[in-house]
């Protein structure tokens, strides 16, 4: 530790100043300084005005500036609801009951069984009738198998 450094304060020494800081320090308590209030309120008014939120004013030009904010943000809109309906997210074939992605030996027992329930079960072959030919035809396409070339 440095010892003849002038902030450091040791035991017993009381800090240094030249004599006239000392002296215009000591009479600060004593004399008093007279702010007008005339100046005083004026000072008030602008900070008020100065650091008070002021209200949003919309004028017609104000608002004619962000229509093509709204017209960009619509035309955004339409085309992701028209790309999404396009392509429909993930779309199920109608014999494709359970919406697992396949038609199986499920979806037949699906049909089935709300058949002998009281939901109404969907016509997938398409005559008109929601009865067992329509489990029996899920069933048929499920284990259909496809002609690929030569066996």
């Amino acid at each position: 530790m440095k010892t003849d450094d002038p902030n450091t304060r040791r035991d017993g020494e009381e800090p240094s100043a030249p004599p006239a800081l000392v002296a215009a320090l000591k009479e600060l308590p004593a004399r008093r300084v007279f702010v007008p209030s005339t100046l005083d309120a004026a000072v008030l008014a602008a900070a008020r005005r100065h650091l008070e939120p002021r209200p949003a004013r919309r004028g017609w030009i104000a608002q004619w500036r962000s229509w093509p904010a709204f017209a960009g943000a619509a035309l955004l809109l339409i085309a992701l609801l028209l790309w999404l309906g396009r392509t429909g997210g993930e779309r199920f074939a109608r014999e494709d009951l359970n919406q697992d992605g396949r038609v199986d030996i499920l979806d037949a027992f699906q049909l089935a069984r709300e058949l002998r329930s009281a939901a109404k079960p969907v016509d997938v072959n398409g005559d008109g009738v929601v009865d067992d030919r329509d489990a029996r035809w899920i069933a048929a396409q499920a284990v259909k198998l496809e002609k690929r070339g030569r066996s």
